[in-house]
């Protein structure tokens, strides 16, 4: 057999090994297992793993894959199982990719593992408006200059979502009649609430209407009418 023909069999020998061995190089040194792939924005995702060896320190990470950004990170120690529940808080998290990353120092080498989930939208937000005053009485002199009567109430708002108070749902507000203005921005507390302002210059008997809508990303839009009745008496 010549040279060239012998160093042709000994490239096959090194491809033929390549592909046996490969599988082993590459192959997870252990699994990242999570009870969901996609999960609800306020729901909770179960993070499991169960470590080759006895590491000397884990850490769990979660990134935002398309924004690069550590959402969460969790140094557990000299743990070699992991079992966790990640909580994908409203107010911290978006719709989106996610990775779960759990890395672990084992001997002198730190090995890593991910696995893969999606955040997608919440459920339905309801919001409630009640009027403090919903029935106003507003005199007007005639004999005075201003001839309006300044009338004034306010708009309790509350936003839930399965009975539960939604904190930071922005509120735009717009009154639909001449001659009154509004809080035109608000936004919920922890209880879900926010007082919206209503003042109106009154010159005859009329039902106003105020239209709210609360926006919480990741949720549809809600939207509700409160009404408010000014009957103006004039008096010379």
């Amino acid at each position: 057999m010549d040279n060239k023909a012998k160093v042709a069999v000994l490239l096959n020998l090194v491809f033929v090994l390549i592909l046996l061995i490969w599988p082993l190089i590459t192959a997870p040194k252990f699994q990242v297992i999570l009870d969901k792939k996609t999960v609800p924005l306020g729901g909770t995702l179960r993070i499991e793993a169960h470590l080759p060896g006895t590491p000397a320190s884990t850490k769990v990470t979660v990134v935002n894959v398309q924004l690069n950004r550590t959402m969460y990170t969790k140094d557990l120690g000299p743990t070699k199982d992991i079992s966790l529940d990640l909580k994908i808080d409203e107010d911290k998290y978006r719709i989106g990719l996610y990775a779960v990353r759990v890395s672990a120092l084992i001997g002198n080498s730190i090995v890593e593992e991910e696995a893969l989930f999606h955040v997608f939208g919440g459920g339905p937000i309801e919001l409630s408006l009640q009027v403090d005053n919903p029935n106003i009485t507003a005199f007007l002199n005639e004999t005075s200059e201003k001839q309006y009567a300044e009338v004034s109430t306010k708009i309790k708002a509350e936003v839930t979502m399965g009975g539960r108070p939604v904190k930071g749902a922005k509120l735009l507000v717009v009154s639909l009649d001449r001659n009154t203005t509004v809080t035109d921005v608000v936004y919920t507390d922890d209880n879900g609430e926010a007082s919206i302002e209503w003042k109106a210059n009154a010159t005859e008997n009329k039902t106003y209407t105020v239209v709210v809508q609360a926006i919480k990303p990741g949720h549809p839009i809600s939207s509700a009418t409160a009404e408010i009745s000014v009957r103006v008496e004039r008096r010379s």
